[in-house]
C-alpha cells in the first residue's frame, strides 16, 4: 500500500478524537502489519507518527518530520510499537517548547508480533525537543527505547538531546535531555555522533569500536569511525565490544576503572593522535 492510499484511509477513519482542537497537529497511523515508505515528496510537520502491530516504516530520501509543539499531541516525533523501523536517510524533530522526543520504540507484553525493532543509518540526524514552558521537565530525548523487547541499533547518523530551560525563561531549571535513554530494552551502537548523554535504567547498551569506559564517560572510536566522547549514567555499565576494524590489539594493560573488549587494550589518545596525523597526511596530498 502506498503513503497516498494510507492518507486517504486516514482522512476517511480520522475524527476530533484523533485530532488536537487546539492546534493543526496530525497523527499519521501505520498498522497494518504492511511496509510503508515516506520521503522528502511530502513535508511532515506537526505530524505524531504512529507504527504498530507488525508494520514497518522506512525513512528516505530525505524525509523530513516534526513532532507538534503542544503538549496534547503527544511527546514522540514517531512511536514505533510492536513494529519495525528503518530510518535510511531523513530529519526527525521532537516537539519543540514540550521536550518531545524524537523516537521511541516500545514492545508490550506478548506481543503476537514481536520486539519492536528500530535501525538508524548514517542518513539519520534525531533532535529532542527543547524545553521552553514551566510544566516541561527536561529537554526530550532523541531516541528513548521502552520495555523489555525493544532493540534500537545505530550505525551512524547524528542523534542531539534536547536542551533545557533556564529559570529565567520557564521559572524553573530544567535539564537536558538524553542522546540515549533506555528504560528497559537493548541498545547497540555501532556508529554516529551523539550529542547528549546515553542514560541506562534497566536495558543494555552496547558500544562497538575502539572505545573505553571510564570515570562515567565512554569515549573512543566507533566502529564507523566517527569519535564518541559522552557522558553514560545507569547502575549496569555499557557492554563494550571490542572492533578490530578501527582499533589495533596492544598489549594488555592492567586498569581495574576501565572497560574495554575482551582481552583487548588500547592507547585511545594514541588512536586518535594517528586519526589526527592520517588526515593532515590526506590534506596535504
Amino acid at each position: 500500500m502506498t503513503i497516498n492510499n494510507v492518507t486517504v484511509l486516514l482522512v476517511v477513519l480520522l475524527s476530533a478524537a484523533y485530532l488536537t482542537p487546539s492546534t493543526n497537529a496530525l497523527r499519521l497511523y501505520f498498522n497494518d502489519s504492511s511496509t510503508h515508505q515516506l520521503d522528502s515528496t511530502t513535508t511532515y510537520d506537526a505530524h505524531n507518527i504512529f507504527v504498530s502491530s507488525g508494520s514497518t516504516l522506512e525513512l528516505i530520501n530525505g524525509a523530513s518530520i516534526t513532532a507538534p509543539s503542544s503538549v496534547d499531541d503527544g511527546e514522540s516525533a514517531i512511536r514505533v510499537d510492536d513494529a519495525k523501523f528503518i530510518g535510511v536517510n531523513g530529519t526527525i524533530i521532537g516537539g519543540a517548547s514540550v521536550g518531545g522526543v524524537g523516537v521511541t520504540i516500545s514492545t508490550s507484553r506478548d506481543s503476537e508480533f514481536g520486539g519492536a525493532d528500530a535501525s538508524f543509518g548514517s542518513g539519520m540526524t534525531v533532535y529532542g525537543g527543547d524545553a521552553a514552558r514551566k510544566e516541561t521537565t527536561q529537554g526530550g530525548d532523541a531516541v528513548q527505547v521502552l520495555q523489555s523487547g525493544s532493540k534500537a541499533t545505530f550505525e551512524g547518523g547524528v542523534y542531539v538531546a534536547g536542551k533545557g530551560c533556564s529559570p529565567e525563561v520557564c521559572g524553573v531549571t530544567s535539564y537536558n535531555g538524553n542522546a540515549i535513554n533506555v528504560i528497559m530494552g537493548e541498545v547497540i551502537v555501532k556508529g554516529g555522533t551523539f550529542d547528549g548523554d546515553f542514560y541506562n535504567l534497566k536495558g543494555s547498551i552496547q558500544i562497538l569500536g575502539c572505545v573505553e569506559y571510564k570515570n562515567g564517560r565512554i569515549n573512543g572510536v566507533l566502529s564507523d569511525g566517527s569519535v564518541i566522547d559522552v557522558a553514560y549514567v545507569g547502575e549496569k555499565q555499557p557492554d563494550i565490544v571490542y572492533s578490530a576494524s578501527v582499533c589495533p590489539a596492544t598489549p594488555a594493560t592492567a586498569d581495574p576503572t576501565s572497560r574495554v573488549g575482551p582481552g583487548r587494550s588500547f592507547s585511545l589518545s594514541l588512536v586518535l593522535a594517528s586519526m589526527t596525523v592520517s588526515l593532515a597526511v590526506v590534506v596535504c596530498l
